[in-house]
């Protein structure tokens, strides 16, 4: 199979690379700079040089393909639902645009974190721009385009994370201790890249998944967020705190105060009824006591 991709070269799309291409597949993908471009075709990827403001060359891309898979973001979550969300809405239409009247699969991503009901995989999308990212994709349904949503968990964990886990444990080295917030007792979903990974194999692979299918990348349905970051602690030989939603919360999270006001316990038995997907790898637990993030 075609594969077009975005954000090949990102935290999830180095993995997914690699997945679609021991398993027969054939690739393009974009590149913004000389080394993404590098590293994407010693894997024998065809690449194209573009941005995702780049919609026309999305669009042909898209057009020569038999699936597309949408990665890239522009994640400044200070401009949270402004200038990045209005550039990823017009990619999406771009891309499915191209496929329309083909039945052709555009995997889009999102997250499950603020779910109104966590434990289902048919309700409307978390909140503002992801939500609308969704919707957008979902309207090409009528225009025979084959769009399916993989919400993927907080923590996309594993060896070279830069997510979420890296910034709270990089937060506690800065203020010299960690944090909960008290009266928040919130729980994140984990998957490792790897596994999450092979979902978007499965997603392109599996002909019977309708358009409007929401998948969710959840291997670990919720850890508590207050086990995280004891465990943190525990490695770092720091003091746990409790802190303040309003007093003290933004000064010690800043701009991820605002993630962490979000339960994210969420469930994935409906994706591995339709995708046959079993995730394998370490859990977020095991990955902070045994793997490289405290190296």
């Amino acid at each position: 199979m075609k594969v077009f991709i975005t954000g090949a070269t990102g935290w999830v799309g180095r993995h997914v690379v690699p997945e679609l291409v021991s398993h027969g597949h054939e690739i393009t993908a974009i590149a913004r700079t000389d080394d993404s471009a590098a590293a994407l075709e010693k894997q024998g990827v065809t690449v194209v040089r573009a941005t995702l403001e780049d919609t026309d060359i999305l669009h042909s891309s898209a057009k020569e393909a038999d699936a597309v898979i949408h990665l890239a973001y522009i994640h400044d979550f200070t401009d949270y639902g402004g200038r990045p969300a209005k550039i990823d809405f017009a990619a999406i239409r771009a891309m499915c645009s191209a496929l329309e009247g083909t039945d052709k699969p555009f995997i889009g991503t999102g997250g499950v974190l603020g779910l109104p009901d966590p434990q289902t995989e048919n309700e409307s999308a978390s909140f503002g721009p992801r939500k609308e990212a969704e919707q957008i994709a979902f309207e090409y349904i009528e225009k025979g385009v084959r769009p399916i949503v993989i919400r993927l968990s907080p923590s996309v964990h594993g060896d070279g994370d830069k997510g979420f886990i890296p910034i709270l444990i990089n937060l506690a080295k800065e203020k010299g201790y960690t944090a909960y917030i008290r009266d928040q007792p919130i729980k994140w979903p984990g998957v490792h890249v790897k596994d999450a990974a092979i979902l978007y194999r499965l997603a392109i692979e599996n002909q019977h998944l309708n358009g409007g299918t929401i998948l969710h990348g959840v291997a670990e349905s919720g850890v508590p967020f207050r086990q995280i970051v004891n465990t943190i602690g525990k490695k770092l030989d720091l003091e746990v705190k409790e802190i303040d939603q309003e007093k003290e919360a933004q000064d010690y999270f800043g701009w991820m105060a605002f993630v962490l006001k979000f339960d994210g316990n969420a469930s994935s038995e409906i994706t591995k009824q339709k995708t046959g997907w079993v995730p394998k790898e370490k859990s977020i637990m095991e990955d902070l006591e045994t793997g490289t993030y405290f190296n």
